[in-house]
């Protein structure tokens, strides 16, 4: 038996267990009998992979996006995990912010993986978004078929201003929409976030979007030319490995 890897399922089984309420550490090493120091080093591993989130403002913890996400990951969303995990290695080494594989399910913007930059500044994505709101989410929903679209369209009805600003009839969803479509890449600019974000195909089909998110005060016009290069030869990798996918 490995030890440390039993701790840490304990821990995670702990926290699962607790849903409701964020656990201290001195709670979770006191109730299943661990070093202070120890299980704070297996909180830390835990946090990096996102199985487990600290809540900034109390410093306590609980359940990760990815332990969640792990119960819910179809086969296509372990393929895609598996195939970006290198790209996206080499990716954040390059830029240092935030990288997000995401989809659309439920008519909202669920993530699928979540990289976080080291800067002390950075930008933090939710795991269920708005479509409209969400770059990555304006990307998949750019590739959906015209029926597609339209029954999206009939459940959700317009973007909100907070949503998406500049659009205010469906008449401008639809030019924007297509544009996206056209550039194979959309960016928004919104509450000083910078979003940038390119389509995933599985199957010659959307399935996900791959983005960037960072504070517009690192968004000069020589990081915007880096970066969009970066995520557009990223997102050609990943999607060059997906066509083998069946």
């Amino acid at each position: 038996m490995i030890q440390v890897i039993h701790r840490a399922f304990n821990i995670l089984e702990l926290l699962a267990e607790n849903t409701k309420n964020e656990i201290s550490l001195s709670e979770i090493a006191d109730t299943l009998h661990l070093n202070h120091s120890t299980c704070a080093n297996i909180l830390k591993t835990l946090v990096s992979r996102n199985y487990v989130e600290q809540v900034k403002f109390k410093g306590n913890y609980r359940l990760g996006y990815m332990a969640q996400q792990l119960a819910n990951l179809n086969p296509y969303d372990t393929r895609l995990i598996n195939v970006s995990k290198l790209p996206l290695e080499i990716l954040m080494n390059e830029i240092n912010e935030t990288i997000i594989l995401s989809k659309i399910k439920n008519d909202k913007r669920i993530l699928i993986k979540e990289i976080n930059c080291t800067h002390e500044v950075y930008v933090k994505t939710s795991r269920e978004s708005s479509v409209y709101k969400a770059t990555t989410g304006r990307v998949i929903l750019a590739h959906y078929s015209p029926r597609e679209f339209e029954d999206f369209f009939q459940r959700a009805g317009l973007p909100s201003k907070e949503e998406w600003p500049e659009v205010e009839t469906k008449s401008d969803l639809t030019k924007f929409l297509t544009e996206i479509r056209k550039d194979q890449f959309a960016f928004s600019h919104n509450n000083r976030v910078i979003g940038l974000a390119t389509p995933i195909y599985i199957n010659n089909k959307i399935y996900a979007s791959l983005g960037i998110y960072l504070p517009d005060i690192r968004f000069g016009e020589s990081e915007k030319v880096k970066m969009i290069n970066a995520l557009k030869q990223t997102t050609n990798t990943i999607n060059n490995e997906l066509k083998f996918i069946r």
